[in-house]
């Protein structure tokens, strides 16, 4: 294991900056074990109480797992921490759903020109199933599951990582709103056959017809959502989970669900 050398006045940031990276994102977990607080303690230098509200910090975000008598495992950071950190991030801030269509509108639009330009045989082929499942969908949760695998695919076929990071990144966001928007059938019937204008575009490898045709697709909702639009997207999502949602799963757990059942691993090379 690398020795350091104790250090005086180290802060929690630091500490928790110095153990994501040689445990985290790096190699130095054995068998994705970290070694114990004790031996941490001892090798910073800090008393066992501060590397416990450290420690607690990182399992917060989801990076580690803490099992008494066991140890404190690894866990690699995925896409959906990512979202879940960037939704908590968000949805304590004032910011709308015009807010997230104008985020969105820039991302999406330039994945869907790079897709028309880079999808593979088997990309397309995953984009036509989920959208298949989304017009076979009976039901609220399983029409927004495969909405946003859709989306979250048509990033994957840019084979961009930074891109499919971006998207990822705010997945649980844009589903919050794909909610919203398939729960109400005037917005449903105007969005949903823009899919299919989408993937036409992505097949013909015309990048800019697949570009316009998202531009119209995300910016649907602004002629649509009337109050909500600058309604903050906490207040909406609140809604969504009283009284749309009607289930006893949370949306991070139906849309952790959905990118397992459509094998979509955003950021994943």
């Amino acid at each position: 294991m690398k020795a350091l050398q104790k250090r005086i006045g180290i802060t929690q940031d630091t500490l928790a900056q110095s153990l994501t990276e040689r445990f985290i994102f790096g190699e130095e977990a054995l068998d994705g074990l970290m070694p114990s607080t004790r031996i941490l303690a001892e090798e910073y230098g800090v008393s066992r109480l501060f590397l416990r509200e450290v420690l607690a910090g990182l399992q917060r975000q989801g990076l580690i797992e803490t099992f008494p008598g066991k140890g404190i495992y690894v866990r690699k950071p995925s896409m959906l921490n990512a979202a879940r950190n960037v939704h908590t991030t968000i949805r304590q801030s004032t910011a709308t759903a015009r807010d997230l269509i104008e985020a969105r509108g820039n991302l999406e639009e330039q994945c869907a020109a790079l897709a028309a330009e880079r999808a593979t045989t088997e990309d397309i082929a995953q984009m036509e199933f989920a959208l298949k499942a989304l017009d076979d969908a009976n039901g609220l949760i399983p029409m927004a599951q495969a909405d946003i695998a859709f989306h979250s695919l048509l990033a994957k076929s840019t084979h961009n990582p930074v891109l499919q990071i971006m998207f990822g990144s705010i997945t649980t966001l844009a589903f919050d709103t794909m909610l919203r928007s398939l729960s109400d059938p005037e917005i449903y019937k105007e969005g949903a056959p823009l899919h299919y204008t989408i993937l036409k575009a992505v097949k013909n490898r015309d990048g800019l017809a697949a570009r316009k045709a998202m531009s119209k697709h995300i910016h649907l909702a602004e002629d649509s959502y009337k109050n909500d639009l600058d309604c903050e997207l906490r207040e909406i999502a609140q809604r969504i989970v009283k009284d749309v949602l009607q289930s006893s799963l949370s949306i991070e757990e139906i849309l952790s669900s959905a990118l397992k059942d459509y094998s979509v691993d955003l950021g994943q090379s």
